[in-house]
């Protein structure tokens, strides 16, 4: 059987290795004429890959010479990598001068037994590959050099168009069944269950978003908790992430099953709730009875719900469902998935005439399957020629019998069709990640690159994050990806895949991709290079030194270090970031390839860092887990955080060294630098960082504040104009530097930073003027307790969708009397009695179409709400914080149409809520939070208010 990734694989290996060899022969020695030599075979059979390609289908000579040219890049791939670990180890001694005290990480070789060690090894290479060419000419492969190291051309690498959720079509009436099944049944049993049954990619998971997003479903069940559950059955798993949709959080590393249940069960406090299954393939009634005894008992289950979406009518008997709580989404009419398949292809525009008609032949043979439609629109997206049109209603997949056979034939075509060879190996890796795993673009950026699927092409001014960015793009545009989100600010990216979608990276990835959900399921074979571990709390897996040596990613949820060998030298990420370890189980000295390291939850500082000068991205959890000398990792692209220190390896000059950080950067412990020369020295000026936070201590005396070098250090971190995101919190001087008014970073030429935040700075008295600033979306002023004055801001002529100026109680201006007009959050209050008396809110005129979002706290003063809030006619959220004079609400709150929720807080003297019909008109009002309000409270709790109330679906 054909390897659908070998020659993708293969391809992308030879590209990077040529580029590898390019960069080597200028500093090779005594090796130069052998990599010229090696260069040339390896151009030469590149050309051959897709011939081979093809033929490795009906030829399996042919598979068995792609996988010995594969073996024989990996070779030369690992000797390359071991030649420019020692070139970039050298060159680090001498730029710092410090040979001896590197010595302790760095055994020193004899320069000239390790020429002639490399010299002997890529001659034994070159022979091999010579005897691969030969075969290769008694095969007859024709070479291909059309469009060899040339860049094909991509679709448009926007993503906005993919950021949108496509509408539903054609589920009406199964939502309603399935809302009706939910909200009218008059079973008398505790946990009545509703299973919506259908083979894969019928959209069962997509019927079940749409009844958790349905108001009838929302007003009626107080909390909706979703789990995707698979093929693995796990009742700890399933109620933990239980716990953290309810909460909405990561909820770290609880392992105790009561814990879960007790903290599930005070969080839902006696209501009611709804609880999705996704993916559901158990068959053992006794797994089914486990979680059903765990979950009586938790919140209201004579009146809660469990949804099971699955793929088998037997599964839906296993958790007890009864025949007329079973649903069967229908199949879409071709109508319906013609109408899928021109919003992929076309979004609003158009169809054209010419392939309107073949666009109907299309969608008959979707057969009314959603997922078909919708990858069959990807493809046809990226081509609209008719003769491709034509290509694709007259493939041989469509003649497949009916089931998800056919479907993964028909979906593999997206995968056959992606425009580079790197993109196929950026799509099988994900096959690493679980079904339903919520996927984050800069993560998959970052293996992907640690991986070397992404190379930057010669003459090329792209960074390899650049073309991260278009390969994600790509999967979005042929349908790989679902479910995108977008920050709202920094449109940062999260997809996931449809679980058949899955199931096709896994098929792609062969053995190459092992995810171990228990120790007893199967064994680990030797060849995987991807290794992920899911595996239960009992038991710890042994990964033998065979399967060790050639992996090329490591994740783990838990402690492997008892069953763990030595020998990782191919490793290049190692993805520890849900383990609970206390100490790594190995050393890195033999690690010359690790790239990616994620260990946020190790709980010793780990040693010998020292020799990972390949590495690019590392995140840890805390202080404690920073490792020292972090300085000498100058391939270092991610960090994270750096907590400065006092010890040698830790002051701020460790960041000097690091010229290629990017991303973000959170810097702590600021309080620990001396002066203004010795923060320059991190030379963050040179540092293309997007976002950047500077902390100082939080609980410093004020006799430690007042003899603080604060400013002059602040002064010494001018950040890189390229800057989006600028936080400065428990800053101790009383002036911001001067880079924040006269330097390129707050000119009005400069289009890049995005938000602004300055907060808890207790000495602050003033901010300079910040005017011009065209891009900035959000601005924040917080707890400032000696600031006086914000130089007048033009708001009106800013872009602004977020303002948050709160708990500055000197403050005697805002600086403002018009905001902007897109303006959607604002959280304003705590301010000087001045402000408060002179304040009209008229400024909220501008705003009221905009506006979505209002906190109001801290007006001590005022005896009633702002008249103009009514006005806000967008208005979703709305917060009164801290009104100490405010008895009640008014009336004209009802005209607030869009309200959604409301939170009233410390309102310590507000006796009742406006009138029952004033309330009645909040028609979309779900939610309602009332804290620290006594005497509303208590109105409430003997009855007076609670009519008023208690239709409400979410209240606290």
């Amino acid at each position: 059987m054909a390897d659908p990734v070998l020659t993708a694989v293969v391809d992308v290996t030879i590209k990077k290795l040529i580029s590898a060899i390019a960069d080597q022969i200028n500093l090779a020695v005594s090796w130069k004429e052998e990599l010229r030599r090696l260069k040339y075979r390896l151009t030469m059979i590149r050309a051959l890959l897709q011939d081979a390609g093809e033929r490795q289908v009906t030829n399996a000579t042919v598979k068995l010479w792609l996988e010995r040219l594969r073996d024989a890049a990996s070779d030369a791939d690992d000797l390359l990598d071991e030649v420019a670990y020692e070139n970039l180890k050298r060159k680090i001694e001498i730029q710092n001068h410090m040979t001896r005290k590197v010595c302790y990480f760095f055994s020193l070789s004899n320069p000239l037994i390790f020429q002639m060690k490399i010299a002997k090894k890529i001659k034994n290479i070159i022979a091999s590959v010579d005897d691969i060419n030969k075969e290769a000419q008694g095969f007859g492969l024709q070479p291909n050099l059309v469009g060899q190291g040339v860049e094909q051309r991509r679709g448009n690498p926007q993503t906005t168009s993919f950021c949108d959720v496509s509408r539903v079509v054609g589920r009406d009436d199964d939502l309603s069944r399935v809302v009706a099944l939910l909200t009218e049944s008059t079973n008398q049993l505790p946990l009545c269950v509703i299973s919506i049954i259908g083979m894969g990619g019928l959209g069962k998971t997509t019927l079940a978003q749409s009844v958790c997003n349905n108001e009838h479903i929302k007003k009626d069940f107080a909390k909706i908790m979703w789990v995707c559950v698979s093929e693995n059955f796990d009742v700890k798993k399933i109620l933990k992430e239980m716990l953290e949709s309810v909460t909405e959080g990561d909820c770290g590393n609880i392992t105790n099953m009561d814990t879960v249940i007790r903290k599930i069960q005070k969080k839902l406090a006696g209501e009611n709730y709804l609880l999705i299954l996704d993916d559901v393939w158990n068959l053992e009634r006794q797994k089914w009875e486990e979680l059903r005894r765990s979950l009586l008992g938790i919140g209201n289950n004579w009146r809660s719900r469990i949804v099971v979406t699955t793929r088998e009518e037997s599964v839906a008997s296993t958790m007890e469902t009864f025949p007329e709580h079973k649903h069967y989404p229908k199949e879409l009419e071709d109508v319906e998935c013609l109408s899928i398949i021109k919003q992929r292809a076309f979004g609003k525009s158009p169809i054209p005439l010419d392939l309107e008609p073949i666009g109907r032949e299309i969608a008959k043979k979707c057969r009314g399957v959603p997922l078909v439609a919708n990858v069959i629109g990807g493809i046809l997206r990226n081509n609209m020629s008719k003769d491709y049109w034509l290509s694709i209603k007259n493939m041989n997949a469509w003649e497949l019998p009916e089931g998800e056979a056919r479907i993964l034939s028909i979906l593999k075509l997206s995968f056959d069709r992606l425009p580079e060879p790197a993109l196929k190996q950026c799509f099988a890796f994900c096959s690493i990640f679980p079904k339903d795993y919520v996927m984050p673009r800069k993560m998959l950026i970052e293996f992907w690159m640690a991986e070397g699927f992404i190379q930057s092409s010669e003459g090329s001014s792209k960074s390899m994050e650049d073309i991260g960015n278009e390969y994600f793009n790509d999967l979005l545009s042929y349908s790989l990806f679902q479910d995108v989100k977008s920050d709202s600010i920094l449109k940062d990216l999260t997809c996931k895949m449809h679980d058949l979608i899955h199931d096709l990276a896994q098929s792609v990835s062969k053995h190459k991709t092992v995810i171990l959900e228990t120790t007893y399921e199967r064994s680990i074979p030797n060849n995987v290079q991807h290794l992920n571990l899911i595996y239960g709390w009992e038991m710890v897996p042994t990964i033998l030194e065979d399967v060790a040596q050639n992996l090329h990613t490591l994740f783990s949820k838990h402690d492997f270090s008892s069953g763990m060998q030595t020998d990782l030298r191919r490793l290049r990420v190692l993805n520890l970031c849900d383990a609970d370890i206390e100490e790594l189980p190995f050393y890195f000295d033999n690690m010359k390839s690790l790239r990616f390291m994620d260990c946020k939850y190790l709980k010793m500082p780990f040693e010998g860092i020292g020799y990972l000068i390949n590495l690019r991205h590392i995140h840890f959890a805390d202080e404690g887990t920073m490792p020292a000398n972090i300085g000498r990792l100058t391939s270092l692209q991610t960090l994270g955080s750096f907590y400065v220190g006092t010890r040698k390896g830790l002051t701020i000059e460790e960041l000097g060294n690091l010229s290629r950080l990017k991303g973000s950067l959170k810097i702590w412990n600021l309080e620990l630098v001396k002066d203004k020369s010795e923060a320059k020295l991190a030379k963050l000026h040179e540092k293309a960082i997007d976002e950047l936070e500077l902390w100082w201590k939080f609980n410093r005396s004020e006799l430690e504040l007042e003899g603080n070098h604060d400013e002059e250090v602040l002064e010494g971190l001018q950040p890189h104009p390229n800057v989006q995101r600028l936080v400065i919190l428990y800053y101790g001087g009383k002036n911001l530097p001067a880079w924040m008014s006269n330097n390129e970073l707050f000119s009005p030429n400069n289009f890049n930073l995005v938000e602004l935040t300055i907060g808890r700075c207790r000495k602050l008295n003033s901010i300079p003027v910040i005017n011009g600033l065209s891009s900035l979306k959000q601005l924040s002023i917080l707890a400032c307790a000696e600031l006086t004055s914000i130089s007048d801001i033009a708001f009106e002529k800013m872009s602004l969708e977020k303002i948050l100026i709160c708990n500055c109680p000197k403050l005697k201006s805002l600086g403002a009397t018009c905001l902007p007009l897109g303006l959607k959050e604002l959280r304003i209050g705590g301010f000087s009695e001045e402000v408060e008396e002179c304040l009209d809110f008229s400024f909220i005129h501008h705003i009221h179409a905009s506006l979505e979002k209002l906190s109001l706290q801290d007006w001590e003063k005022r005896t009633q709400l702002p008249h103009q809030i009514q006005h806000l006619t967008a208005l979703k959220e709305l917060e009164i914080r801290s009104f100490s004079k405010l008895d009640v609400l008014p009336e004209w709150l009802g005209n607030l149409s869009s309200l959604e929720s409301l939170a009233i807080e410390n309102c310590r003297n507000l006796e009742c809520l406006p009138s029952a019909e004033a309330i009645r008109r909040l028609t979309k009002l779900k939610e309602l939070r009332i804290r620290v309000c006594p005497v509303l409270e208590r109105a409430i709790k003997i009855g007076a208010e609670w009519p008023k109330i208690s239709h409400l679906p979410n209240m606290d």
